[in-house]
């Protein structure tokens, strides 16, 4: 009889009451039946907990919650916290406000099914942002060097990988902002990142996430050339820009405040190129159907 793959998934939580029965329900619904749940709370006291320890009741075997007010490094620890406590074969990182496609565990056992050499693999992730606007944002299967010097091109909650990753590469640092992006370095650096075309979760942007603060952009591009540098990254690659331009603006005195809006608003601008470019392809597109008719 084949062995029953166990799928762990990981979500770190503080007061998120207005989205985590949708992240509970995304997990419950999966068509694949064989999954742990692990919530990892910092000590939640806006209902979160109670709704936690209700659907745990409820299933027993597929919800697993630990609870501890003093866990104050953030998402990182948390993490680290929950591979420790989880018992599956594949583990998988989900956020609390976040949610999977309906198949998309299923489509992960499958993969590494028909492939038994591949430990890591990563999907496509949809994006909702503050307007309830969805976007696709879908990643080509870059190399190594690309993902050290210009972005992260894998979305965290659509990675999935074994437990000899853990094993072998050892836990997430809690001392960086962007602490998933260091680890997907350390982990291409030992294993082959796969890539699968298809969108596996859904990511929320709004304002009480961390992606949302815009303050929190500053500790990300500082941090980001922290991580680039420690594995090797070029000081004229784009993050390395990014921090210079950062460090600029927050040396121009009385003038920081204004620069630093310009900065997140030519930011977003060019985050959204692919989204402009989408529509005029859909509207010329559409102009060119019209006249055939």
């Amino acid at each position: 009889m084949a062995k029953k793959i166990l799928v762990s998934i990981i979500t770190p939580v503080l007061n998120s009451i207005d989205y985590i029965e949708q992240c509970i329900r995304s997990v419950l619904s999966q068509d694949y039946p064989y999954i742990e749940h692990v919530f990892i709370d910092g000590g939640s006291t806006d209902g979160t907990l109670e709704v936690l320890m209700k659907y745990q009741k409820q299933y027993p075997e597929k919800i697993v919650v630990f609870s501890d007010s003093r866990l104050n490094k953030g998402a990182g620890e948390a993490w680290n916290v929950g591979w420790k406590i989880a018992k599956g074969d594949i583990f998988g990182w989900l956020g609390a406000d976040d949610f999977y496609e309906p198949d998309a565990i299923s489509t992960v056992v499958k993969f590494f099914q028909e492939n038994p050499d591949a430990y890591f693999v990563f999907g496509d992730c949809n994006v909702i942002n503050k307007k309830g606007e969805i976007s696709t944002y879908p990643r080509k299967n870059y190399d190594l060097k690309t993902l050290i010097n210009t972005k992260n091109f894998i979305p965290t909650p659509s990675a999935f990988y074994k437990r000899e990753v853990i094993e072998k590469v050892g836990l997430m640092d809690t001392n960086v902002t962007g602490g998933d992006w260091d680890y997907w370095v350390r982990v291409g650096k030992l294993f082959t990142l796969h890539y699968i075309p298809k969108a596996l979760s859904n990511f929320r942007i709004h304002q009480k996430s961390v992606s949302g603060n815009k303050n929190a952009l500053r500790m990300y591009i500082y941090d980001d050339f922290k991580i680039s540098r420690r594995h090797g990254g070029s000081f004229f690659s784009r993050r390395a820009l990014l921090y210079y331009i950062m460090v600029a603006i927050d040396h121009s005195g009385p003038f920081k405040d204004i620069l630093y809006t310009i900065f997140l608003k030519m930011l977003y601008v060019f985050g959204q190129r692919h989204r402009i470019k989408n529509r005029i392809k859909k509207f010329t597109h559409s102009i060119n159907n019209n006249a055939k008719n």
